[in-house]
C-alpha cells in the first residue's frame, strides 16, 4: 500500500535558535514597522492577503500507483487442459472457472509427492485430521493401504484454504515438506494474492504412463473439475447436499460409503461422501474407475435416477 513520506524539511530546535535581547521599540522604530506593514498589506491588489504569523501550506504528496496483480498460470479450455504435456509440474487454470486451478504432474510418482500428505489430513481413511504426518507416518499409512506413493490415488482437490490450513499444521509441528509440496504451497499462495475474496480449487491430474493412458487422463481430469466446481460454487455445492441428504435413500448412501472407503476415503465425512458421489456418477465416463453395476450393485435405471436428480441443479457439464 502506498505511504506518505516523512517530512524531510530540516527545522532547528527552538533552544539553537540566538535571540536578542528584548527591549522595549523607540517610536522611530514603531512607526517604521507600521509602515511596512501597510506596505506588505497594500501590495496584493484584490489576491490572496498575506496573514503574519501563516505557513505556507505543504503541496500534497502525490500517491504511489498500485503494484500491478500478480500474473496467473495460463487459462485453458477443458479441451486445452487435456492436451497439454508437463515436462515440469505445471500450474494451469480452467478458462471455465478461473478459480479452478489444474496442476499438471509429468507422472504419478510426482503428483503423489506433491499431493499425498494433503490427502492424509484431508481425506484418507485411518489417518488424522488434526495433524500432519511426517515422512515415516505417511509412508506407514500407504502401506497400510497396500497401494504405493505413486498410486494412493490417481488425481487430487482441496479448496486452497485446506491447504494453507495443512501448511500451517506443518509449521507448528515442525514437519520438513518436501520440495514438491513447498512448489504447492506456492501455487496456494498465489492463488490467494490473486482473489482474497475468494477460495479457489487446487485440482491435480498426472500426465499418461504405464498406469494412465489417454482416456484415463480426461476421464481423472473431467472428474476433478467436477470437485472444481463443487469447491468454488456455493449453489451447486447446496444443491449436491441436498440431493445426498434427501435424493438418495439410506440403503443408497451405505452403498456409496462401502464402495468409497474401499478406494482409502473416510466415510464418516458426509461432505467428501456427497462430492465423490456427484463426482464420480455425473463426471467419470471411463468405466473403468467407476461402474455403478459393479462397484455399488444398482441397476441403471437406478443410477440415473440420481443423475437426473443432481443434474437438474449442475452447473454446465465440464
Amino acid at each position: 500500500m502506498p505511504t506518505e513520506d516523512d517530512d524531510a524539511t530540516i527545522r532547528l530546535p527552538s533552544a539553537m535558535v540566538a535571540r536578542a535581547p528584548a527591549r522595549a521599540p523607540t517610536r522611530r522604530r514603531l512607526g517604521l514597522w507600521l509602515g511596512l506593514g501597510g506596505a506588505f498589506l497594500a501590495v496584493g491588489g484584490g489576491g490572496a492577503l498575506w496573514r503574519w504569523g501563516e505557513e505556507t501550506p505543504e503541496a500534497p504528496q502525490p500517491e504511489a500507483a498500485a503494484p500491478p496483480p500478480p500474473q496467473g498460470p495460463p487459462l485453458l479450455d477443458l479441451s486445452g487442459i487435456a492436451a497439454h504435456r508437463a515436462g515440469v509440474p505445471t500450474a494451469l487454470r480452467w478458462s471455465a472457472n478461473p478459480l479452478v486451478w489444474v496442476l499438471d504432474f509429468p507422472s504419478l510418482e510426482l503428483q503423489g509427492q506433491a499431493m499425498n500428505r494433503a490427502a492424509a489430513l484431508m481425506e484418507k481413511a485411518n489417518t488424522p485430521r488434526d495433524r500432519v504426518l511426517d515422512d515415516a507416518a505417511l509412508a506407514a499409512a500407504i502401506a497400510a493401504d497396500r497401494r504405493s506413493a505413486a498410486d494412493w490415488y490417481f488425481g487430487h482437490n482441496y479448496r486452497a484454504s485446506d491447504l494453507r490450513r495443512m501448511f500451517a499444521l506443518a509449521e507448528r509441528d515442525n514437519i520438513r515438506l518436501n520440495p514438491l509440496e513447498l512448489w504447492l504451497r506456492e501455487q496456494v499462495d498465489l492463488a490467494q494474492r490473486m482473489d482474497r475474496a475468494r477460495d479457489a480449487a487446487i485440482l491435480t491430474i498426472p500426465a499418461t504412463g504405464p498406469h494412465v493412458d489417454e482416456a484415463m487422463r480426461r476421464s481423472i481430469l473431467i472428474h476433478e473439475l467436477a470437485h472444481g466446481q463443487f469447491f468454488t460454487l456455493p449453489f451447486f455445492a447446496n444443491h449436491v447436499m441436498r440431493i445426498w441428504e434427501t435424493g438418495f435413500t439410506e440403503a443408497e448412501r451405505t452403498a456409496v460409503r462401502r464402495f468409497l472407503h474401499a478406494e482409502g476415503y473416510d466415510a464418516a465425512q458426509e461432505e467428501v461422501m456427497a462430492n465423490e458421489a456427484m463426482a464420480y456418477l455425473l463426471y467419470t465416463p471411463d468405466r473403468r474407475f467407476f461402474d455403478p453395476a459393479r462397484d455399488l450393485g444398482w441397476s441403471e435405471a437406478q443410477a440415473e435416477r440420481l443423475r437426473a436428480l443432481l443434474r437438474a441443479g449442475a452447473p454446465d457439464a465440464p
